[in-house]
């Protein structure tokens, strides 16, 4: 398979539990859209010229969502590095509770969904020369194209819902 993305978290939830519970279901749902092998091996040939059947973690990737107070006192940021020998980019991002807060779960869902996406595109694609072979380039549309059905709710079990 071409699997060449792994995407985890860290959640903290938020300051209410009604509200940890919408913010850990759409980040469950994000990971969901995102790490589907069945998603990743169909665009993998388009992605990769070496091999494109085998699978290569390109991009690792982790979403913390943290309260802002543990933020501040862990001094935490948002960081990328690419790592040559294993020709893979490491994507940490930090995002605070507090912008969610007053969000409904859809709400919160897009306004994660585009947080991420801004983040990712800008980290994959200043690091486009980078990699052996992985075209980010290509694959910035398809992640923008997975992000809008994620925010849409239109996967379903990491598949796309059928329209009925």
């Amino acid at each position: 398979m071409g699997i060449f993305l792994k995407i985890t978290s860290e959640s903290q939830g938020a300051e209410t539990v009604e509200k940890a519970i919408v913010n850990n279901n759409v980040i469950n749902y994000i990971l969901d859209g995102l790490n589907d092998y069945y998603w990743q091996d169909q665009i993998a040939s388009k992605l990769r010229t070496l091999n494109p059947q085998y699978s290569h973690i390109t991009l690792g990737t982790i979403l913390r969502l943290f309260l802002p107070k543990n933020i501040e006192v862990g001094n935490l940021k948002s960081f990328s590095r690419y790592i040559k020998k294993d020709d893979k980019v490491v994507i940490d991002q930090m995002l605070a509770t507090n912008k969610y807060e007053s969000l409904t779960e859809d709400e919160t869902r897009k306004m994660i969904c585009d947080d991420v996406l801004s983040y990712f595109e800008e980290v994959i694609l200043k690091n486009k020369t980078k990699f052996q072979d992985f075209d980010a380039v290509s694959f910035v549309p398809l992640l923008k194209e997975r992000f809008e059905e994620i925010k849409a709710r239109k996967i379903v079990n990491g598949r796309k819902q059928i329209e009925e």
